[in-house]
């Protein structure tokens, strides 16, 4: 491996035991339910404030390989994307209104790109996810890396590697969603990307897919 050529890992906080995982100095967090519970886990994202203050727990663009995901807003108010439109797909609500126009739930099925964030600029959003088919031990270990490596960077004031965050995705099935004149494209050379960007990673760079401080194992609610 070739591991002296990456730049130095941010300080890792070990958050391993941790349920609910706070991040973001407390203005995010992440609870995972017990294997049993229908939701996989439940996220806390802060306030929308302005493009320049993004939270970690916002995801880009990207897509699941074989998974449907379908989230419950609980507080607040979510704004969910699909494919490449810069418009929001559909606004979600904790409660369902008048006319139906917002609805609490919403689900997406596998190989479609798409992301969220929270709607409001004051509330905080609160919403819980379910994967399936899911595998709650991958689930956890994906998100308790992903998040604490993109946490610790942030306190490091250090931009991600794009090779250790292709390695986690890679290992979820979720590849990152590149722009495309078609879909079916997208689909291909997104996961093409991925594999080739963590292949690299993981076995000339010498990222890991999890890390002992962020994930050791289920800790369920």
């Amino acid at each position: 491996m070739l591991s002296f050529l990456r730049a130095p890992p941010p300080p890792r906080i070990n958050r391993a035991s941790q349920n609910p995982i706070v991040y973001e100095n407390g203005r995010s967090s992440v609870s995972f339910y017990a294997s049993q519970e229908d939701y996989v886990f439940r996220t806390t994202l802060p306030p929308r404030n302005s493009d320049s203050d993004i939270s970690i727990m916002e995801p880009p663009f990207h897509y699941h390989i074989h998974q449907t995901e379908t989230f419950r807003v609980v507080t607040g108010s979510m704004n969910l994307y699909k494919g490449m439109d810069p418009k929001p797909w559909k606004q979600l609500t904790a409660t369902t209104t008048e006319d139906a126009k917002h609805q609490p739930t919403a689900t997406i099925p596998p190989k479609t790109y798409h992301r969220l964030q929270n709607a409001s600029a004051t509330e905080e959003l609160i919403f819980d996810v379910r994967l399936s088919p899911v595998d709650y031990e991958v689930e956890e270990r994906f998100f308790r890396n992903f998040f604490g490596y993109l946490d610790d960077c942030k306190i490091a004031q250090q931009a991600p590697s794009l090779f250790q965050l292709m390695v986690f995705l890679h290992a979820a099935d979720i590849p990152l969603a590149l722009p495309m004149p078609w879909h079916g494209l997208g689909v291909v050379v997104s996961r093409l990307f991925t594999v080739v960007v963590a292949a690299w990673g993981r076995w000339v760079l010498g990222y890991r897919v999890s890390y002992p401080e962020y994930y050791q194992g289920k800790k369920g609610l």
